[in-house]
């Protein structure tokens, strides 16, 4: 047997070994990815759930001016705390904050209705508007956020 023939046979076999492990490495990478991503988009979606559902209860609360500074315990009665902290720990810094003004700004808003605020009043409506606010840019980072993962 001619030792060019083994040469040949062995490399061929290494180059075949190498380009497997290389296409399995890739496909990794790419179900990881998608993976990440899925998390990704179920924590954000389970936390806008979460907030969206607080912020239209507080909008038919009724006036008590006792409440006023407890939304937080309201708040985490609607699951906004519990996704917020699954958040945490699947997203990115910049994201995680924009959740959190997003949080205080329902809780903000929570407090101009038990306080009493019409709906026509400054208060309610600088209120709604900054939690309509921080909400846009809370989903505009989500979105990147997603399409970078």
């Amino acid at each position: 047997m001619q030792w060019s023939t083994l040469v040949a046979t062995a490399v061929g076999t290494v180059l075949g070994v190498l380009a497997t492990l290389v296409a399995d490495h890739v496909r990794w990478r790419r179900d990881r990815s998608e993976r990440d991503r899925d998390t990704l988009r179920t924590a954000c979606t389970e936390y806008l759930t979460a907030l969206s559902t607080a912020k239209d209860a507080f909008s038919r609360a009724e006036p008590s001016p006792e409440h006023v500074g407890k939304g937080h315990v309201a708040i985490g009665e609607h699951g906004v705390y519990a996704a917020q902290h699954q958040l945490e720990l699947v997203a990115q810094r910049s994201l995680v904050d924009k959740a959190g003004r997003a949080t205080f700004s329902v809780l903000d808003f929570h407090d101009a209705v038990v306080a009493g605020h019409a709906t026509d009043s400054q208060e309610y409506v600088n209120a709604w508007r900054a939690a309509r606010h921080t909400r846009a840019a809370l989903i505009k980072e989500m979105r990147k956020a997603l399409q970078s993962v």
